[in-house]
């Protein structure tokens, strides 16, 4: 049961898929009726022109040929079959086609506007990007003037380095210098201080020793 279920299932889907259509002619009013003949009760008095029917059926009498339909609202029923097209009616056609074209047009406009849209954003972006490469440029020549300048720093470091250690260098020997003429100079004085003291004792023992030889002398020639 349950197999015969599906199966008939997919039957409906099947013909719901593949459903045939037809239209209403341009011309008039067609009425729908309930069987095949202008005697059967007429269910729908009013379907007028480019009314779309789902087609059931269709007999194959070309002098009298009826089709069963089925409307939008799911009334089945019958009409001659030579008020029926394959094709919407060209009213129908028009209007689907001004239709698109309205909507294509919107489209078309919306496209326009963003296209303006993103031109605009498009030039702000080219001036943002402008801007940007130029401080860029500049952010690159302050950084070489830095690192020109930071060379030159460390230069001047490493000389003024050097300098300090040759100063250092030259203070000590100077200390030392000045040690050594110190020194010299206490040499100096104490080699004066002894010479003079020096020149004292030999003054004094001059001062004694010539008294003597004179009075020594005089006394040969007294006795000579």
């Amino acid at each position: 049961m349950k197999k015969i279920f599906v199966v008939f299932a997919l039957l409906v889907y099947a013909s719901a898929s593949y459903a045939e259509y037809r239209w209403i002619r341009d011309t008039l009013y067609v009425p729908l009726r309930s069987g095949m003949g202008n005697s059967f009760r007429i269910l729908d008095k009013g379907l007028i022109s480019g009314t779309r029917l789902t087609l059931i059926e269709i007999t194959e009498d070309a002098n009298d040929s009826w089709a069963k339909v089925k409307t939008e609202e799911g009334v089945e029923g019958w009409v001659r079959a030579q008020y029926l097209i394959d094709t919407p009616t060209a009213a129908q056609k028009l209007a689907t086609a001004n239709s698109r074209i309205a909507k294509l047009e919107k489209q078309n406009g919306e496209l326009r506007d963003n296209l303006s849209g993103k031109s605009s954003s498009n030039k702000t972006l080219n001036a943002e990007l402008k801007a940007a490469q130029k401080q860029a440029k500049e952010l690159a020549k302050e950084l070489s003037e830095l690192k020109r300048i930071s060379g030159e720093s460390i230069s001047l470091y490493e000389n003024h380095q050097k300098l300090m250690e040759t100063h250092q260098l030259v203070q000590t020997q100077l200390d030392i210098l000045k040690a050594d003429n110190e020194r010299l100079r206490g040499n100096n004085d104490q080699q004066f201080i002894l010479a003079g003291a020096a020149a004292v004792l030999l003054g004094v023992a001059l001062t004694w020793l010539i008294p003597k030889i004179f009075n020594r002398r005089k006394k040969y020639s007294e006795w000579g």
